[in-house]
């Protein structure tokens, strides 16, 4: 998903994260009525600084959200 596309379909890019930490987060966003989105963490299509997890790109995932609409 590129950030061209992200914002216009109001998803909002949180973090990049491995286990156990991704599956808190998630429960929270969830718990608090939020949409979650998770992506492969690509290197080369992030901005700023991955060096210290660009060598294990499988372990890490990128988390996006939306807020959900009331029904």
């Amino acid at each position: 998903m590129d950030k061209l596309e992200t914002r216009i379909k109001g998803w909002k890019k949180r973090g990049i994260y491995d286990d156990p930490k991704l599956t808190q987060i998630v429960k929270m966003y969830e718990e608090i009525g939020f949409s979650v989105k998770i992506e492969p963490f690509k290197p080369d299509m992030e901005t700023g600084c991955t060096e210290c997890i660009k060598e294990k790109p499988d372990k890490y995932k990128v988390l996006y959200t939306k807020k959900n609409e009331p029904e």
